[in-house]
């Protein structure tokens, strides 16, 4: 059993993650154990999205013969070392996590 502060906190996690969803606050209050574990399994699934988005763009950066005509390679003057500081939370990946665990997430509360 969740106390209100741990549910609240949930919550503030999920919406960092996924943004505000209407259906997800309703349900807010009847989080849970088993909603605790689903959101354990979306902020993994979230860190591989980011993470394999992270690696592609230093597999891009550091390969000259993807880069077409020459606009990939004059677009990303970065080195790889720089690119990999980059912290990516890209729109991508919180659309595909957010459709994957939104309905997870309310059906734990059920």
């Amino acid at each position: 059993m969740l106390t209100k502060l741990e549910k609240d906190n949930l919550y503030h996690l999920i919406v960092a993650v996924i943004g505000d969803d209407a259906t997800v606050k309703i349900y807010r209050h009847d989080f849970n154990d088993n909603t605790v574990d689903i959101v354990e399994d979306m902020l993994s699934a979230d860190s591989k999205c980011n993470s394999n988005m992270r690696k592609l763009i230093v597999d891009l950066s550091s390969s000259g013969s993807l880069a077409t005509k020459g606009w990939l390679k004059k677009l990303l003057k970065f080195n790889s070392k720089v690119i990999k500081k980059i912290n990516l939370k890209g729109y991508g990946c919180q659309v595909a996590v957010k459709s994957r665990w939104r309905a997870a997430i309310v059906n734990s509360t059920i």
